[in-house]
């Protein structure tokens, strides 16, 4: 039986879900930075009428433009995935950034969780506690395209799925059966992170040198957030789209120029 896995990705979480509020409009806080706005300003800016939202949309992309991300960082989101590869999915823990403390004049990294705490967080189903004896699994296009190699790769989950099952009615937890798990295994996480780290991993994940399934992830996250807020998610994409130029350098796929070529005035 094909057990094939589809991605699917849903936003289960961003400001004023599921009221009239612009989303945006969160963003507008920031302007506290610049004016001597009070508790009652500062709620105006929120949910009140005078507020135009061409003038938001102008803010913020005012904000990205100058390069003043920080207030970005207030916008938090939640999204979910399913039918993403145990493989993939490793590459997910390179997002978590750790906040940095500051002491007598020298940066400190903290991974503390008490002291410290990361841009990003994620949950994800555990191996250990959830048996794989009826796994999904992902099956790269390069294999599925060539139909003897396909087959044998059905063949060989079919049998490590075979394998979890007997496992299983044998008495051996699913911690230890999960060893002989292949990575095309199906896994299902959960994300929270705020807009300014998605748009850097829009920057990475959506390059066209990115992964195949990971490029198809974001891209695909990449369209549910623009419709949602597109301010937020002006100009945001692969590193090219944003900032103008290929940072990969010899790596390069040559859609854009590298930074060292705009430099030679190239």
């Amino acid at each position: 039986m094909n057990r094939e896995a589809q991605l699917r990705t849903e936003i289960l979480y961003y400001p004023f879900m599921g009221t009239p509020v612009d989303t945006e409009r969160l963003v507008l806080l920031s302007k506290i930075c610049y004016s001597p706005l009070g508790v009652d300003d500062l709620q105006e800016l929120l949910t009140g009428e005078s507020v135009e939202p061409t003038e938001t949309g102008r803010f913020i992309r005012g904000l990205i433009k100058s390069g003043h991300l920080g207030t970005l960082e207030h916008w938090y989101t939640t999204f979910a995935v399913e039918g993403y590869s145990r493989i993939s999915s490793q590459q997910n823990d390179r997002h978590r950034l750790i906040k940095v403390l500051k002491e007598a004049g020298v940066a400190v990294w903290v991974s503390d969780g008490e002291q410290g705490s990361p841009d990003t967080s994620q949950l994800q189903q555990s191996q250990r506690y959830v048996a794989e004896t009826d796994f999904r699994y992902v099956v790269p296009p390069s294999i599925r395209e060539r139909p003897e190699l396909y087959q044998r790769y059905l063949r060989q989950l079919a049998e490590l799925q075979e394998f979890q099952r007997d496992a299983r009615v044998a008495g051996v937890p699913a911690e230890d059966a999960r060893f002989l798990l292949p990575n095309a295994v199906e896994t299902r996480f959960v994300v929270t992170t705020n807009a300014r780290q998605l748009r850097h991993m829009f920057n990475l994940r959506c390059c066209d040198r990115a992964q195949w399934e990971i490029r198809a992830l974001f891209c695909d996250l990449l369209e549910k957030y623009q419709a949602i807020a597109p301010n937020l998610f002006w100009r945001a994409g692969a590193s090219c789209v944003e900032l103008g130029f290929c940072p990969e350098g010899s790596m390069s796929c040559g859609k854009a120029p590298t930074l060292s070529q705009l430099r030679k005035g190239l």
